[in-house]
Parts: C-alpha cells; structure tokens; sequence
C-alpha cells in the first residue's frame, strides 16, 4: 500500500514539468500561428490564436505580453458587420440566414455586430418566405459595424392578381402626345382672345346704335373700331375650333400606354371638321366604328 501510495505521487511529480512544458509549447506556436494568420489578412483567426496565447497559464509573461498586445492591435483591425434584410413594404425582417461564402454566419437577425475578415465577399440572405437575395460586398480592414441591407423584392397579391382586368384598363389609359396639349392650349387661348374681341366690337357697336342715323364723322373712328374688334374675334374663334379640332383628332387617335394595338382606340377613322358662319361655329364630327 505504502509503495503504491509512494508511486502515485512519484507519477505526479514527474507530471509536472511535462504539462508546463506542453504548456509553453502551445503558446509559443499560439504566438507564431497568430503573426502568420494576421499576414495572411485572417485576423478573425489570428485574433482567436492571440487570445489563446494569453490564456495559456504556463506561458512566459513576456509571450502573454506581445500575444495580449497583438490581440488588441487585431481586434482594432477586425471589421464587423451588422446585417439586415427589409420587406417590400419598409419592415424588418428577423427570420434570415446570412452566408458569407457559403458560410453561414447566422440564422437570426438581431442587430448585433458579426466580425469578419477583410476582403470581398458574395453574402446570401435567404428569407423565411423563400426568397434568396445576394450581393457582392468588398469589406475594408477596420470598418466597424457596417451595415450590410437587402430589400425583399415586390410579390404580386392575390387580388392583383383577380384583378387582372381592371389592372389593365388602368394600364391602358391614354398616352396623349404633346400636340394635343400643344393644339389644346392654342385653343384655349384663342377662345379667350374671341370673348374679349367680340365684347370689345359689342360695346362699340351699342355706342354706333344710340347715335344713329345722325352719328357725326366722330363716330367714323369708333366704326372702324367695331369692324378691326369683331374681325379678330372671328379670327379668333376660327383659330380656337380649328385648335380643337386637332385636339380631338389627337385625343381619338393616340393609342393607350399599354394596350394591344386592336385595343387603341373605339374608332377606326375619325375625321373632324370646323363649321364657320356669322350665326355661330361648331365641329362636325364623323366616326366609323370597328
């Protein structure tokens, strides 16, 4: 009993220097593995090696030094990322797994920073819906909590897609060219010119109506007047029908932004015609249907 007692503590003692010596090994190739690592731009792994260093309890204090002060100078270095996903309409998605490179980085979404190494790499978001997204992203040696965003693209509703004839015609409205605004606006402002005209020519000729027969030569200057008014007044309201005519033909022929071409329009031909007389105007219209 007492020699076995005294071969134990014999094994024990002869242990020692051999897990110190283990000890110091694993530290020293901690310290070298790290350099190598941080050269190479790997400073997630070489920030692990470091760290290790430290731990190690037999390691000399002056390799648990430089491996505490080469950590810190990678963790400076390190970048992180914080990663986030947003839906169609502006929210936050938490169901993502994130892939570095095929990689995964994390299944969830949380906010919270994830260190990476630096360099280019192809980021996979695959959505609870789905849905995969991708990009490629160059991450810069000390960057610190960038945020790395994708957008989940529109999907079509159900009722969009039931309402497939009404989403059409909207679809189909006109497109009308600039010639019809163009003849629209000439119009409009060749009616306004007729009213002031034909009211100018009016009042002029109530004056003409008082006075006679007996109107002095005075009154020859206000006649000429009433003539010069109601000339541009019929011009006017020429130019205006005419503007609207084309207007309408116009209007009637554009084809819809997005209809088939059997689609574009109720007529086949259409013609518009300007009715000029000193009884009034008008529009004569023809249309011949499909």
């Amino acid at each position: 009993m007492q020699a076995a007692a005294c071969f134990v503590v014999s094994s024990a003692l002869l242990g020692l220097p051999r897990v110190a010596h283990a000890d110091v090994a694993a530290c020293v190739r901690a310290h070298a593995s790290g350099q190598r690592e941080a050269k190479a731009g790997r400073l997630k792994a070489a920030s692990e090696l470091f760290e290790a260093c430290v731990s190690q309890a037999g390691c000399p204090d002056a390799i648990r030094a430089e491996c505490a002060e080469f950590h810190k100078s990678t963790q400076r270095d390190l970048p992180t990322l914080i990663f986030a996903a947003i839906d169609a309409q502006g929210g936050d998605l938490i169901q993502v797994r994130v892939s570095a490179d095929d990689q995964i980085l994390t299944e969830t979404l949380d906010g919270r920073p994830i260190a990476l190494d630096p360099g280019q790499h192809h980021f996979k978001f695959e959505l609870s819906s789905g849905e995969i997204l991708e990009s490629d992203v160059l991450v810069r040696e000390g960057e610190k909590n960038r945020i790395v965003s994708m957008r989940a693209k529109q999907t079509p509703n159900a009722s969009d897609e039931t309402s497939g004839t009404g989403n059409a015609a909207t679809a189909g409205q006109h497109r009308l060219p600039p010639g019809f605004w163009v003849a629209s606006g000439v119009g409009a402002a060749a009616l306004l010119s007729f009213g002031a005209f034909a009211l100018a020519g009016h009042g002029k000729q109530s004056t003409l109506d008082h006075c006679a027969p007996n109107c002095s030569s005075i009154n020859h200057a206000d006649y000429d007047a009433m003539k010069r008014d109601y000339l541009i007044a019929d011009i006017s309201l020429g130019v205006a029908v005419a503007s609207a005519g084309v207007a309408t033909w116009l209007f009637f022929s554009s084809k819809p932004s997005s209809a088939p071409e059997h689609a574009a329009s109720p007529f086949r031909n259409v013609s518009v015609t300007p009715l000029v007389s000193t009884h009034g105007a008008g529009l004569l219209l023809n249309a011949r249907a499909f």
